[in-house]
């Protein structure tokens, strides 16, 4: 029985001067995916590489339009953040290229998931299937990147603390999904690796080597048992995602992922009564800034965000959660404001 809905995480590689070793596995077939700006950074690394897409969109009536570009590659590279990785996963799929992945910030867990985050009119769609030949993890790259990309991680994290919430409010409600089914192992798995994420608070402060492998162990464990688990987001995502993709939706505005969702992430937890001092704590201890004005936005958005979240689940048929029967009030938003500007002062 262990070999069913068993979790396997990709094939996962560490250590330094990783990227110079892309050179011995590339070739005149070989297509690089990342940003016009990572690419200034990165580009003396590589040797005789022409090929070069750079991310301009999302959307994927956009992305359909550049399929053909691909038709004479064999290989792909994702180099990058979420969307470098997310739309590298798109293409292989798409054309079934061979797929390398090389993340160069913590940001999210998009690369250790099959599907790609992609955009059908504005809206996040999680859809295809590509496994890559190996994750690298070159801890100098992930360390010389900006600290906000690398603490951003810590999102795609605690939103296995309000998934799970979520999941036990829906079931206690009788609520829950046929299809997914509370399952406490699941639950109690994913409430480990916040846990250890908050233990582990001094070395995701610092970035060192057991900082970054804290946060890998966590996206490993995000990004793959949400297929292991039989496509069951319900232990790893809820309300502050949700939030997030209406949040951006409202605005079309982008984000450092990892700042709306750990908004959303206070949001799930004051609307289950479950914020505790120790998120604060860890908040405070990263110095990691979820307030409106980070993020250039104002709380008057947050504010139309909260007003229309519920119908946003609802439309998009999302899974069931406290965001469900959300009833808006100017209450919320006043104790939101006030215990993110608590974490501050």
């Amino acid at each position: 029985m262990n070999t069913i809905n068993n979790f396997k995480p990709f094939q996962t590689i560490t250590g330094y001067n990783l990227l110079e070793e892309i050179n011995n596995i590339t070739t005149n077939k070989t297509c690089i995916v990342t940003m016009e700006d990572l690419w200034d950074i990165f580009k003396l690394k590589f040797k005789n590489i022409s090929n070069i897409y750079f991310i301009s969109s999302l959307e994927e009536t956009n992305l359909e339009k550049e399929i053909n570009k691909f038709k004479d590659y064999d290989t792909i590279i994702g180099l990058g953040g979420g969307q470098a990785i997310d739309i590298a996963k798109y293409f292989s799929w798409k054309c079934n290229l061979k797929l390398f992945q090389f993340p160069t910030s913590l940001s999210v867990d998009a690369v250790f998931g099959h599907r790609s985050g992609i955009r059908r009119n504005n809206i996040v769609n999680y859809i295809g299937w590509s496994k890559p030949e190996c994750v690298f993890i070159d801890y100098e790259v992930i360390m010389d990147a900006p600290l906000i990309f690398n603490h951003s991680g810590i999102g795609d994290v605690l939103c296995f603390y309000t998934g799970v919430l979520d999941w036990q409010y829906a079931k206690e409600i009788n609520k829950c999904e046929t299809k997914w089914t509370y399952n406490s192992e699941l639950a109690m798995k994913s409430l480990s690796y916040v846990d250890n994420l908050l233990k582990q608070s001094h070395h995701i402060k610092s970035l060192d080597q057991k900082g970054i492998d804290t946060i890998i162990q966590a996206h490993q464990w995000g990004g793959n048992s949400y297929f292991s688990s039989g496509w069951n987001p319900r232990h790893i995502e809820g309300i502050e995602h949700f939030f997030f993709y209406n949040l951006e939706l409202i605005t079309k505005k982008k984000y450092i992922h990892g700042q709306p969702v750990c908004l959303g992430f206070i949001l799930g937890c004051l609307l289950h009564n479950k914020y505790e001092d120790r998120f604060s704590n860890f908040f405070k201890d990263l110095q990691f800034d979820v307030r409106p004005k980070s993020m250039n936005i104002s709380w008057d958005e947050v504010d139309t965000c909260l007003k229309s979240l519920s119908d946003f689940v609802i439309k998009n048929n999302l899974w069931y959660g406290i965001a469900n029967d959300f009833s808006y009030s100017k209450n919320i938003l006043d104790k939101l404001i006030k215990t993110t500007n608590d974490i501050y002062n």
